[in-house]
């Protein structure tokens, strides 16, 4: 089943690096260096981050880069057990699984806010 699913996995791995490579580190730089130096003295407090992480399309790109990018770490992390020597293809359910878990954590968790 892993075998003949590994075009997705490897769509999902180049959707999480791109989402990884290109939104973390601004996300990062805003909100946890920019911000709390004052750059963004009115832009970023807790009920403005709240509004946009409520609206639909701030939904829809916070379960992009927390899904995508945990899909993407779960093929680095298969593909390492691979190299280690791991046999099997528990490595495989495990790692898609825990991807798949955080995606739908993220799914309720987004939605619920």
């Amino acid at each position: 089943m892993i075998r003949r699913l590994e075009p997705l996995w490897w769509i999902l791995f180049g959707a999480g690096g791109f989402i990884a490579a290109f939104t973390i580190p601004g996300l990062i730089t805003g909100l946890f260096l920019l911000g709390p130096l004052g750059f963004f003295e009115s832009g970023l407090d807790y009920e403005r981050v709240l509004g946009l992480a409520t609206q639909p399309l701030g939904r829809a790109f916070l379960i992009a880069v927390i899904s995508l990018t945990l899909w993407h770490s779960a093929h680095h992390l298969r593909h390492l057990c691979i190299d280690l020597g791991v046999k099997g293809q528990g490595a495989a359910y495990g790692s898609y699984g825990f991807a798949l878990l955080g995606t739908i954590a993220a799914f309720v968790v987004t939605l619920g806010l």
